[in-house]
């Protein structure tokens, strides 16, 4: 389950205007094309907008396993415009590895379909389009809008049943349950659907949480339908039964006086017959947070830096290496911190930023080193905002040599020492790490651990893969599919890593706006995870100082005062860099 807003944080769009309001989209598709030989297609749809640059990504549903008329939970929330042109493409691809499914080389594409937002909301209930696929017709796909209301509660939910009806011939039913809400021309959108549990004709279903906008789109008065289903490997799912009540019926806080409703299936005919017993073990709403009450209520948000400098990089002096620095252009490094630190150091009260190198050879015994302060000032690594995160990267690429290998545990390390500090109700704090490396992990195993355990953290890791190597161990650690999970068996609390591609990025839509966007639009959500975990709420909104901060990334502060001198030419083993 999952709601995706492409409005968070730094966005490709302007402001909302007088003219705007925010609307969530809801995907099905039917009658896709099979192309796998002993199952069906497994179905994901990838959603794109038209950037100045060309298509950007927005996001992805969930992937549904075997079915070829998919109803996804998965909603996108956007602003529309009815001044403007919002033109959005949608591509149904067939995953073949599950492990990788941002990487579309290695998935099947079933069609595409491309409209503008006007077509969707000028459509009524739903817009139905065919894909296409080489020109030729690939199944259909529907589109359906409704505008958000600002709404604050979040409705838990623990849900089971009893007496199920049995629905296997050589066992018991494998059930799993739909939520559905109703619309306005009578037909019901899929909101949420759980894992089915083998085998059980008394499931108990793990808690979830549904935002009440996802849920009823703030009405609370609003028809759910509630679908127990037996789940098949085949794809063909049976319905157990069905039954309906609308939220205020279900939630104690709204009067709600209805613990457990009868199950009944449409398809038997004559009399009802009840096919069982769907019990609200518990339901409760309660109101949710968003990032900005905990900024304006004096959370402190701290930014820290690690640049690779490992030799797989290239040497400084040649024009081919990452680190090269050309009077004409700025390098990948420099580009990916102006940009993505940009944003984050204004969330930084002090403007006081760790920046930590690793990979390299320090002198003067010139010893590798996967963790050291870009100033070499091991009592304050911290630099004063982003130009002090560039000065202290040109003065630190001119006093070592790069060597390697790529080991993220040392910096990590370093790093969960900063984050570890108690965060309380009156005092809260969140840290922010933005690697910026070129190259896949020697380290894997032990980087994972750092993850899983920094996962317990008031901590979000950001990755910027620079150049163009293989990023496959990235997409691993950015766990948007498959938990992370330690060497003892420990599975990471909560996703905290975020892997984005620069070049790539720079390619589709160019580096401002589409990096930052891309890479912190998991933020928002993760600070929250975190505070909630911890049962946090925000503050009231506090008075912040009045002192204007230079946090720009651009030239003019002047150099931090390092100690180990002024900055000189590198002494490479090849020869002192030109």
């Amino acid at each position: 389950l999952q709601v995706i807003d492409i409005n968070c944080m730094a966005q490709p769009f302007p402001p909302p205007s007088d003219t705007s309001s925010k609307v969530e989209l809801s995907i099905s598709c039917s009658n896709l094309k099979n192309l796998d030989y002993f199952s069906k297609s497994d179905p994901v749809v990838f959603v794109y907008t038209r950037g100045q640059a060309g298509w950007v990504k927005l996001g992805r549903t969930e992937v549904i396993d075997n079915n070829l008329n998919p109803k996804f939970s998965t909603t996108f929330r956007l602003e529309y415009r009815f001044e403007e042109i919002q033109n959005f493409q949608f591509a149904v691809y067939d995953v073949d590895d599950k492990h990788h499914v941002e990487d579309l080389s290695k998935q099947q594409l079933l069609g595409t379909m491309e409209c503008t937002l006007a077509e969707v909301m000028a459509a009524g209930e739903h817009l139905t389009k065919s894909l296409r696929l080489q020109g030729n017709p690939a199944g259909k796909i529907t589109i359906q809008a409704e505008e958000v209301q600002d709404s604050k509660f979040i409705v838990h939910f623990e849900l089971s049943a009893t007496k199920l009806e049995k629905k296997d011939f050589f066992g018991k039913s494998d059930p799993y349950i739909e939520i559905a809400k109703a619309q306005e021309g009578g037909a019901f959108t899929v909101v949420y659907r759980s894992q089915h549990i083998m085998k059980t004709l008394s499931p108990r279903w793990p808690a979830f949480q549904l935002e009440i906008q996802k849920l009823c789109s703030g009405d609370w008065e609003r028809t759910l339908q509630f679908s127990v289903w037996d789940w098949n490997k085949s794809g063909n799912n049976e319905l157990i039964g069905i039954c309906s009540a609308s939220p205020k019926d279900i939630c104690p806080e709204r009067g709600g006086q209805i613990f457990n409703l009868d199950l009944t299936n449409p398809s038997h005919k004559g009399k009802k017959k009840s096919t069982g017993v769907l019990v609200f073990t518990s339901v409760r709403a309660t109101p949710v947070y968003s990032f900005v009450d905990y900024i304006r209520g004096g959370c402190q948000i701290s930014l820290i830096t690690a640049v690779d400098f490992t030799a797989s990089n290239g040497h400084p002096s040649q024009p081919s290496s990452l680190h090269y620095t050309s009077p004409y252009q700025e390098n990948e490094y420099v580009l990916a911190i102006r940009s993505v630190a940009s944003v984050l150091a204004p969330y930084d009260s002090d403007q006081m930023i760790p920046a930590f190198g690793f990979g390299a050879q320090l002198p003067p015994d010139w010893e590798v080193s996967h963790c050291f302060p870009l100033n070499f000032n091991y009592q304050n690594p911290e630099v004063s905002g982003v130009q002090g995160i560039l000065d202290a990267y040109q003065y630190t690429l001119h006093n070592v040599k790069l060597h390697g290998p790529t080991n993220f545990s040392s910096f990590l390390d370093r790093t969960m020492q900063y984050a570890s500090v108690q965060n309380t109700q009156q005092s809260q704090s969140y840290c922010i790490l933005l690697v910026i490396t070129d190259g896949e992990i020697t380290d894997m195993a032990d980087t994972v651990d750092r993850i899983v355990t920094a996962s317990k953290l008031p901590l979000s890791i950001v990755i910027v893969g620079v150049g163009g190597a293989d990023f496959k161990n990235m997409e691993i650690l950015d766990a948007d599919d498959t938990p992370l999970r330690s060497r003892n068996g420990q599975t990471m609390a909560r996703d905290i890593v975020q892997f984005v591609p620069f070049r790539e990025l720079m390619r589709k839509a160019g580096p401002n706006g589409c990096v930052a966007k891309e890479t912190l639009a998991e933020i928002p959500g993760q600070l929250m995870a975190f505070m909630k975990s911890n049962n946090i709420k925000p503050n009231p909104p506090v008075l912040r100082r009045s002192e204007t901060t230079v946090y720009s990334g651009q030239p003019g502060q002047g150099p931090a005062p390092y100690p180990s001198g002024p900055q000189g030419p590198a002494p490479y083993p090849s020869g002192p860099q030109g």
